[in-house]
């Protein structure tokens, strides 16, 4: 089954972001996807992203990624 997950996007969400994008030299928007991920980071997450610099860094953190390009 496909899920969806909403993620509010809240201080603590910003402030790793802020670290991702520092520490993957992402987008300001692409860390917060990457960070979003990392909160739910449930077994069979896929992170789905068209952007090679966001998967690029997801799949250093372990997580499992599709692009969709």
């Amino acid at each position: 089954m496909l899920q969806l997950h909403l993620v509010d996007v809240d201080d603590s969400l910003i402030c790793q972001a802020a670290d991702l994008a520092e520490a993957q030299a992402l987008r300001a928007y692409d860390a917060v996807h990457l960070a979003a991920a990392l909160q739910v980071l449930e077994a069979d997450l896929v992170l789905v992203a068209g952007d090679r610099a966001l998967l690029t860094a997801a799949e250093s953190l372990g997580l499992m990624v599709a692009d969709i390009r």
